[in-house]
């Protein structure tokens, strides 16, 4: 079979679509009442002027869990071996079922982030009618505060470098959720997987280089790092495929 088609490719996204659109939006419509009501209740019991701080706490929670969701629910409807069996007997390559896979996983990204908006507004109208005169919106008081003047004063290089390390990032939960069967928990998995990676790569650096002391500068327009995440993001991809051809029906802990 060739391994790339794009009528055919059209055909599976379809199928995508109908297999995982129940799931989608009941997940979607719980995801809103739950960062609607985490916006609200973390504004409960500060001053009025203040509270938006904690709601900021819950957006940089959300924006989280919207990149680490990216990669760690590529497979969020396929719960039953059947539909696992499904997804196997379709005619199609297995470069088009990863794609169309992680086309529903970007998808419900937008989602989750389209969620935080509305879930914005909804805590507006709610604090209109509690406390007037003194709501606010959270996405506003983010932009304008110290973490958005922050990267408003970012150079092209360096929002280069912020984009593939948070890139890099998502490709590390994308490969776990490849990497570890169960989808459920395979975030915990690969977070205490990079939690271990880092700490053996600082200490192995600190071995390797005891006099450098405890930072390393690294000029602006130095594209050593945005290069090297890159790389290591597309061997990320690489390997999530790999692992993806090679996914059977049984029910082992890691997919080798």
């Amino acid at each position: 079979m060739k391994n790339f088609n794009i009528k055919r490719f059209k055909c599976l996204l379809r199928w995508t679509y109908e297999h995982d659109k129940h799931e989608f939006v009941r997940s979607q419509l719980m995801g809103l009442l739950g960062f609607t009501l985490c916006l609200i209740f973390f504004q409960i019991g500060t001053p009025a002027s203040q509270g938006y701080r904690m709601g900021i706490i819950a957006y940089v929670i959300g924006i989280t869990v919207g990149i680490i969701c990216t990669g760690s629910n590529m497979y969020y409807s396929m719960k039953t071996r059947d539909d696992w069996r499904a997804l196997t007997l379709l005619p199609a390559s297995n470069l088009e079922k990863f794609l169309a896979r992680y086309a529903s996983a970007l998808l419900m990204t937008v989602a989750i982030f389209a969620i935080i908006l509305m879930a914005d507004v909804i805590q507006y109208v709610f604090w209109m009618i509690v406390r007037p005169s003194t709501e606010t919106f959270i996405i506003s008081r983010f932009l304008n505060g110290s973490l958005g003047m922050a990267f408003s004063h970012f150079t092209q290089t360096e929002w280069m470098s912020f984009g593939c390390l948070v890139w890099m990032l998502h490709s590390f939960y994308l490969l776990g959720y490849n990497f570890f069967r169960n989808t459920k928990y395979s975030w915990v998995l690969t977070t205490l997987a990079l939690i271990i990676l880092t700490a053996g790569i600082v200490s192995l650096l600190t071995w390797l280089f005891p006099h450098t002391g405890n930072t390393i500068e690294i000029s602006s327009d130095d594209w050593v790092a945005p290069t090297l995440a890159l790389m290591v993001t597309v061997f990320n991809y690489w390997l999530a495929y790999r692992l993806f051809c090679r996914r059977q029906l049984m029910g082992i802990f890691i997919n080798m």
